[in-house]
């Protein structure tokens, strides 16, 4: 479990043990988190017959009741773990969620739901879910996990106790991951020095050769394009087939932003942008509106919504010479 999560996992241990654990709960964070590693600690805690606290005051399942062994096994009958391997969650797949809180439990005294991908359920699976939550049956837990939280219904984040898991930044990110399976040695040294605003949302390109370079190339691209209208192409392609394209736009966008205003940040080398500061704000406006689509929409046409999202930008940029 990340060093992160351990004020989390004390105040969830606390309400366990006094009983004031609520019914549902919503873990958010960028993926990589740990919300979801919190969501199968606390369920594991809540169908443990034996559970311990350690030195820290954090609850810990003892692994070996009959509880325990069924659940490590995925045949624990009082809890049900609701994913897809789809786009979506469909209203049927909630609907037996909802029935499976109508029985009774099987084995011990509490039942409990994790539903994974919260922001992939339909408009309709998430209505169906309210009532569910709203009229709750006694010692039944609901835990929701998701990467975009803001594209949950906001009658859905109502009724839940919010967790959003915010990890260090910059050098305490670094410093977070141990030395002793190889992943403070594998981050690249020179993003290291250089990026004091890196998050984890970054950590692929920060400890990944490959992907660091698919990124510098990516940057230089959007540098090109904003001064001179070139690398078009490999930018759109970029766009339409790599999952990491349009967060590198908002961070190349979010840096040059930070360059401008001259924030404690390694100027970074190359193409010298002559932007103005709303012309940046209104890109990053673009970029975030387009991410949006991307998360919510099912049957989005992300070549379409490139291509508008590059014409859009280069609007922007040439407007100021007219």
């Amino acid at each position: 479990m990340q060093a992160w999560l351990k004020t989390t996992q004390q105040q969830l241990s606390r309400q366990v043990q006094s009983n004031k654990l609520p019914h549902a709960l919503l873990f958010s964070g960028v993926k990589g988190a740990g919300h979801e590693e919190l969501a199968l600690w606390l369920t594991q805690i809540l169908l443990c017959q034996h559970y311990y606290v350690d030195d820290l005051n954090i609850l810990h399942a003892c692994k070996q009741c009959k509880a325990c062994k069924l659940s490590a096994s995925n045949s624990y009958p009082d809890h049900i773990t609701l994913s897809t391997d789809k786009a979506t969650i469909g209203v049927d797949e909630v609907r037996k969620l909802s029935q499976f809180f109508e029985k009774t439990a099987h084995i011990g005294t509490a039942k409990t739901a994790w539903v994974k991908q919260a922001d992939t359920m339909t408009v309709s699976a998430a209505n169906a879910l309210l009532k569910t939550l709203e009229e709750p049956t006694v010692n039944s837990f609901i835990i929701l996990t998701t990467n975009s939280a803001e594209t949950l219904l906001p009658t859905i984040i109502s009724r839940c106790q919010q967790f959003k898991i915010r990890p260090p930044m910059g050098e305490n990110l670094f410093a977070a991951f141990s030395t002793d399976d190889g992943q403070q040695a594998s981050l690249q040294d020179n993003q290291k020095k250089s990026d004091l605003f890196a998050n984890l949302s970054h950590y692929s390109e920060l400890s990944d050769a490959s992907v660091a370079n698919d990124f510098q190339t990516f940057r230089n691209n959007i540098k090109q394009y904003l001064c001179y209208h070139a690398h078009r192409a490999e930018l759109l392609k970029a766009l339409v087939d790599n999952s990491n394209a349009m967060r590198w736009f908002e961070k190349v966008i979010v840096d040059l932003t930070r360059e401008q205003w001259r924030w404690s940040m390694t100027k970074s080398s190359g193409v010298e942008i002559n932007l103005d500061a709303e012309q940046l704000w209104q890109i990053y406006r673009l970029i975030q509106t387009a991410n949006m689509k991307l998360k919510t929409l099912v049957q989005v046409n992300r070549q379409f919504l490139s291509e508008k999202l590059l014409v859009d930008i280069s609007r922007i940029v040439y407007s100021a010479g007219d």
